[in-house]
């Protein structure tokens, strides 16, 4: 479960509480502090906290009773590991076994089941059993409505021992200060000038990889900062550059466009990055491509960018010549 050891600056002390959210810190503190808890669900849009909150308890359970198995996860990666054990001649009660090994099971955006009634009903018989053998459970969602596709036992109140709903985004939490990461970003946001007055291909593959490794280390779930943006407005003064004045040639340059806007989608879009790997995980950047051609979206690692890129310079080369 690829969220196991991600999380670990998520904490209650980090969280900003304001009267948007405090019910659900209420809720998700003694959640974590009773181990006769019951079960908890939080609903909220995209940046409110949720999965903070669902870090903070994991973190303090774990701290405070160490004995204890907890395991959080996604929706989307519990979906995706019912198909692989189905593929693999496996059966749904296998699956359901590898979480029913938790003493506290923690589901993130169960929205992304939506439409997905097989998973749903999984995880409903999950629910079930954590709440007949006495063991906590929680989830959240940005859906409260049963309408959005959704079997209305998963988000209707009575389903739910304790319910909590968050109705502002949540932009602040609290980080403790890293000189690592500021002499690193500092480097980058020069690095980033010098390129923009003197742009070289050679100069913009170098840096272009060093800014997705210090997104792919640092950035997390509403870990955005003034000098982030910084940083995100020389990728688009960049792109600017790549649009209308670089010396390149075409087939070049196309592929530059091509995955700057790769890397800002990856690094701003974030129900993409939570779903897909992008930044919270394995660094998976993310390259939307058009579907009307045929193609299919694409996924890459950091040690893939240069095959890659040289491919789409190909791409664009025969393009030309055609």
């Amino acid at each position: 479960m690829q969220y196991i050891k991600r999380g670990r600056q998520y904490t209650f002390d980090g969280f900003e509480v304001t009267k948007f959210n405090s019910k659900a810190f209420d809720a998700a503190k003694k959640f974590a502090e009773n181990a006769d808890s019951k079960p908890l669900a939080l609903f909220g849009g995209t940046a409110t906290g949720k999965t903070h909150l669902l870090y903070a308890v994991k973190n303090m359970i774990e701290q405070n009773e160490p004995k204890l198995t907890v395991i959080l996860t996604t929706a989307a990666e519990m979906r995706t590991s019912l198909v692989n054990t189905l593929q693999n001649d496996g059966t749904a009660e296998q699956f359901r076994e590898k979480y029913m090994q938790a003493d506290v099971l923690l589901v993130d955006d169960i929205q992304e089941l939506a439409r997905k009634k097989a998973i749903q009903n999984e995880l409903i018989l999950l629910f079930n059993w954590f709440y007949e053998s006495g063991k906590r459970f929680m989830m959240t969602s940005s859906k409260k409505e049963a309408n959005c596709g959704m079997r209305s036992r998963l988000v209707i109140r009575s389903f739910w021992g304790d319910f909590a709903v968050i109705s502002k985004a949540y932009i602040h939490a609290q980080f403790p200060s890293d000189h690592g990461r500021t002499e690193i970003r500092n480097t980058l946001l020069e690095n980033g000038k010098y390129l923009i007055d003197d742009f070289e291909l050679d100069s913009f593959k170098t840096y272009y990889k060093n800014v997705w490794k210090y997104f792919k280390r640092y950035i997390g779930l509403f870990d955005v900062d003034r000098k982030d943006i910084q940083l995100i407005n020389n990728l688009n003064d960049i792109l600017n550059l790549l649009l209308y004045e670089t010396p390149l040639e075409e087939r070049e340059r196309q592929t530059c466009i091509l995955f700057t806007k790769a890397l800002l989608y990856t690094i701003s879009t974030y129900d993409i990055c939570i779903f897909r790997g992008g930044f919270y995980s394995e660094g998976v950047l993310y390259i939307p491509l058009p579907h009307h051609a045929g193609t299919s979206d694409l996924e890459i690692k950091i040690d893939e960018f240069d095959e890659e890129f040289n491919k789409f310079c190909e791409e664009y080369q025969e393009y030309e010549d055609f």
